[in-house]
């Protein structure tokens, strides 16, 4: 019997028939579902930052690129300060993404009359964060759509 089940949510189409696979197996057995966004330790690509901005998860002024090449920034900055900001509004855009996805998640799950929820977004490699959650919940299964599928799909790669 099925008591907790993870899925690990990208935001990818593939994530989300994954998604909605665990939210029928947990409505199925009555099981506890966590619901898992790892958001990566890079900078954001200029594109999702600048709907980022739009969407007003960071301010356009802070969201710019840092200088690295430039020891002191004409702003009287340093670099250094400047990459800390920016990698500062990296993790919070893709905090706010994980949250925009976990919650479309649950959405659907408490649709489906799932009554045990949890989210969680996490920083760092997915593979072991996955698994650190999985131990972390007593996970009885996991379930997640092909690896790096998000990524693929953005760029037009078959997967």
């Amino acid at each position: 019997m099925l008591k907790t089940i993870l899925a690990a949510a990208d935001g990818s189409d593939h994530a989300d028939r994954a998604i909605d696979w665990a939210v029928e197996l947990a409505a199925t057995h009555g099981a506890r579902l966590v619901l898992l966004y790892v958001a990566p330790h890079r900078d954001v690509p200029p594109d999702l930052r600048r709907m980022a901005e739009v969407e007003h998860i960071v301010d356009p002024g802070r969201a710019a690129a840092p200088r690295v090449a430039d020891p002191v920034l004409p702003s009287g900055r340093t670099a250094a300060s400047n990459l800390e900001e920016t990698m500062v509004s990296s993790a919070r855009i893709y905090r706010e993404i994980g949250e925009r996805v976990l919650s479309a998640a649950r959405r659907r799950a408490e649709a489906r009359g799932v009554e045990a929820v949890e989210t969680s977004v996490e920083h760092g490699d997915p593979a072991h964060q996955i698994l650190e959650a999985a131990g972390r919940h007593a996970v009885d299964l996991i379930v997640m759509g092909p690896a790096g599928s998000a990524i693929s799909t953005a760029i037009g790669s078959p997967v």
